[in-house]
């Protein structure tokens, strides 16, 4: 049960005011997995506070099978925690402290999700098997279905449930109180009243997710937009805001299309504006379309690398794109094979595989699917409603993942003191992480930061004057955000042109012109915001103080990709960055970024978006004599 409130005069508004010793903002994975943690560690008066927890990503997304990555558990295969770090490290642009932070603390956090109730698969002997995930050649990958992170997140409700946590839903949180470079406390909007409430706190932790609103063409949950302008608003760094996965998705029902999906070969078809369709594979990769779509359920994100040589894969991403650009649409279609489809044309991998899953000799796509995997097709069927056997699915080339993110340190603390960020929010992966390590990291930086917290012994604060002029400011923002006439249809209608600008010109597929053309639209959208946003049903305020985040977060990740092309940097990651539009034509042609160690970073200032460089930290020599460790752990 929520603590009682003071209420406090500011301005026109009166605003309940809260104490607590710590605050977690946001209801996934990361968040939940905070706030459990401190409670296991003895912490009290703790407030988890979102908009609702079945908003979050992680109860919302999943993939034909949802991997978690950790160490390796089970059989000969040799590993350990600098392996793993190291792995990590490979990606490119990311911090060695964090990789070894991330591999070290994988099991840790796995065993307790196990405690938690999650059923991971375990063979008769006990042992938790994995098998390999794109960007790694180990079987560090484990996997409870197409709806792992949603079972993580329905076993951490569970449990913070039973325990005295408060749990404050249907809130948005807009502004970061600081002082000193030390944070105080979260403003709140109520996203069923407008009504504006602050929970002072000297230990914040944001899980919040990536910046999910900016685009159109996105995996995210329609529900969950981000939150970045909050940290960057505060006075914390941005970094490698440039690198993203993107991949093929359904956009009706938003879902990953890798694993099984393109296993099964589905037939790609386009539709122009007057109903006709074209079988468009068959036209930019002729006879090769059958294994490279095969491919793609290994190579889930895009990736330039693989647009050429034996490994070419990334060209059906390009395909699809290349309709959309047309003005088409795109679906697959698992009711039939494509016009000219024989199994006799299949790689050798690919035959193997579909023949040792006992379904090469089916005759059409969906009979493969639900004979290899029911539950991926299932899947569409009960979230959905969506039956495979007889519905074509609407595709496109979507965000998926933000691999950068604010900004931290080795425990996830911001270079504001006591503002930590969790989860996919923590910008720590860099340019190609191996699949699933996102559900890892936000049970390893949430449980991080929640054990510093402890250590830290921060004290409770009370309202002083500096944070009566934060939320004065605030006060008056919002009540110039609620002096118009704007309804909801203007509020998603703005929402919408600036995400559909962010995927056609900034996403997958970047120029330099694009690039410019897109933010100066944003330039345009933030200078006039107060006066073009401006709603007359106060119920509104947190639409458009979301607006106003994906404005400030789009402008910065576009930043990070000015101060990138200016940098003279090639394609990497996720993206292709061309010379001209016209280079799509003649991928070949693509040079694949060399550098793996420079960081872009972004900030605020004066409200004007900055950015610099800075390297990669290598994986850190750890001190692996025991009694140093012994005597130094309990000294502290």
């Amino acid at each position: 049960m929520q603590k009682k409130a003071d209420i406090c005069n500011i301005g026109s508004a009166k605003v309940q005011i809260f104490l607590y010793k710590s605050v977690i903002v946001g209801g996934g994975c990361a968040g939940l997995n905070c706030a459990d943690t401190l409670f296991d560690l003895g912490e009290r008066d703790i407030a988890l506070i979102t908009n609702s927890l079945s908003f979050s990503t992680s109860i919302n997304t999943g993939s034909d099978k949802q991997t978690y990555y950790k160490l390796s558990t089970a059989g000969g295969e040799q590993d350990s925690v600098y392996d793993m770090a190291k792995t990590l490290f490979s990606g490119g642009c990311t911090q060695g402290f964090h990789c070894l932070t991330e591999a070290a603390m994988s099991l840790k956090c796995f065993y307790k999700l196990i405690r938690l109730g999650v059923d991971f698969p375990q063979n008769e002997y006990g042992e938790y098997v994995g098998y390999r995930t794109d960007h790694d050649l180990r079987r560090r990958a484990t996997s409870c279905g197409p709806l792992t992170s949603k079972f993580m997140a329905e076993a951490l409700i569970r449990s913070v449930k039973s325990k005295d946590i408060d749990i404050i839903e249907n809130k948005r949180a807009a502004k970061l109180i600081i002082e000193d470079k030390k944070v105080r406390g979260v403003i709140c909007v109520d996203t069923q009243t407008g009504e504006i409430s602050v929970y002072l706190s000297p230990n914040v932790v944001l899980a919040t997710g990536g910046p999910s609103g900016i685009y159109r063409a996105s995996v995210y949950p329609a529900c969950h937009s981000g939150a970045l302008s909050l940290a960057l608003e505060a006075g914390c760094e941005g970094v490698n805001l440039t690198e993203w996965q993107y991949g093929i998705a359904s956009t009706e029902f938003r879902w990953n299309l890798s694993g099984s999906y393109m296993q099964v070969i589905p037939r790609f078809v386009s539709v122009d504006e007057n109903g006709n369709e074209f079988e468009f594979l068959q036209d930019y990769l002729g006879d090769e379309r059958y294994d490279l779509v095969f491919q793609k359920g290994y190579n889930w994100p895009f990736c330039p690398t693989k647009l050429s040589g034996e490994n070419k894969s990334s060209l059906v991403d390009l395909a699809v794109f290349r309709e959309v650009c047309k003005g088409r649409k795109v679906y697959l279609d698992f009711t039939k094979n494509d016009s000219l489809y024989d199994k006799a044309l299949l790689c050798d991998e690919a035959r193997e595989y579909l023949e040792r899953s006992g379904v090469l000799e089916f005759d059409t796509p969906i009979d493969r699917l639900v004979a290899m995997n029911e539950r991926a097709y299932r899947l569409y069927l009960d979230k959905a409603g969506i039956d495979l056997k007889t519905n074509p699915l609407a595709i496109d080339v979507c965000a998926q993942h933000n691999n950068g993110g604010i900004d931290c340190d080795v425990n996830y603390q911001t270079c504001v003191e006591g503002l930590y960020a969790s989860g996919e929010c923590a910008g720590i992966f860099g340019i190609a992480r191996p699949g699933g390590t996102a559900l890892n990291s936000t049970q390893v930086s949430s449980m991080r930061a929640a054990e510093h917290i402890k250590k830290s012994k921060r004290q409770l604060v009370k309202l002083n004057d500096n944070d009566k002029k934060t939320i004065f400011e605030f006060v008056s923002l919002c009540e110039k955000l609620t002096g118009g006439n704007k309804t909801a249809s203007d509020i998603y209608s703005a929402r919408k042109d600036i995400s559909a600008k962010m995927s056609e010109c900034a996403s997958f597929v970047r120029t330099a012109k694009n690039i410019d053309f897109v933010s100066s639209e944003v330039d345009n959208a933030l200078s006039c915001f107060e006066n073009e946003n401006a709603v007359a049903d106060k119920t509104l305020l947190f639409e458009v103080l979301t607006n106003r985040d994906i404005l400030i977060s789009a402008k910065s990740v576009l930043a990070a990709m000015q101060e990138y092309a200016a940098q003279g940097f090639k394609s990497r990651g996720s993206y292709l960055v061309l010379e001209k539009e016209s280079d799509i034509e003649d991928p070949e042609k693509i040079v694949p970024e060399e550098d793996v160690e420079t960081l872009i970073k972004v900030w605020l200032e004066d409200r004007k978006v900055k950015t610099g460089l800075s390297k990669v930290s290598p994986i850190p020599e750890s001190e692996q004599w025991f009694e140093k460790v012994y005597n130094a752990y309990y000294e502290k």
